[in-house]
């Protein structure tokens, strides 16, 4: 179904999740939709989400008080399904927020998605804040690869950081390393690394939205 057979109510709803996942890369709660639509019930709110999902544009997890996502891309390009931190870990959604256009020299689209860049420890990579990387799904990888490493809470993704990829078999761990001088690497045991850790893909490519003086 499409946007049009929503209410006005609904429609305002989804523009403002739209809106607020661009801005901030996740989702609204259902307290700041309250907020933002001026309607005090939480079931309220509860109701016409559920009646955007029915008509099939979000879709959301159950008993996560971000867990709304887009069924429905806002244009063409490869997803982007929200931040990434280069420094400390942070939490990511697995919704798409908005897609990046890659022009059509990037024809490896495939299984692939975009997250924003927060933070400058990867700035000696010539990752910068702000910037697009492009991941591909994948579980394994080598050392010297960027990857995106998620750490697990309770079974589920919980939070990510962007970094090197490093198995330091002598030393029995996993090194995650910045790309930053003034900054230390995450050392993690490979016995916590294998239950808590887990490669979500690498990166391909890295795009930079250039702004031109008028």
């Amino acid at each position: 179904m499409s946007l049009e057979q929503a209410s006005e109510i609904q429609r305002r709803m989804y523009d403002f999740i739209v809106n607020y996942m661009k801005s901030e890369g996740m989702p609204p709660t259902n307290r700041e939709i309250g907020r933002e639509l001026n309607i005090a019930s939480t079931g309220h709110v509860d109701y016409h989400l559920t009646m955007l999902e029915k008509k099939g544009l979000i879709s959301r997890q159950a008993k996560k008080s971000r867990g709304i996502k887009l069924t429905k891309q806002t244009q063409d390009g490869i997803p982007v399904m929200g931040t990434i931190a280069a420094g400390e870990p942070l939490d990511i959604f697995e919704g798409a927020t908005d897609s990046v256009d890659v022009g059509h020299n990037f024809t490896d689209t495939e299984n692939t998605y975009a997250l924003v860049v927060r933070g400058r420890s990867m700035i000696e990579d010539h990752i910068c804040d702000g910037d697009y990387v492009v991941i591909k799904r994948q579980a394994t990888c080598q050392n010297g690869d960027i990857v995106v490493a998620v750490h697990m809470q309770e079974g589920v993704s919980g939070s990510a950081t962007l970094k090197r990829f490093f198995q330091e078999k002598d030393h029995d761990r996993v090194r995650l390393q910045p790309a930053n001088s003034e900054l230390d690497p995450i050392m993690i045991p490979k016995s916590i690394w294998d239950r808590e850790w887990q490669i979500q893909g690498k990166v391909v490519a890295i795009f930079r939205q250039c702004i031109t003086a008028a």
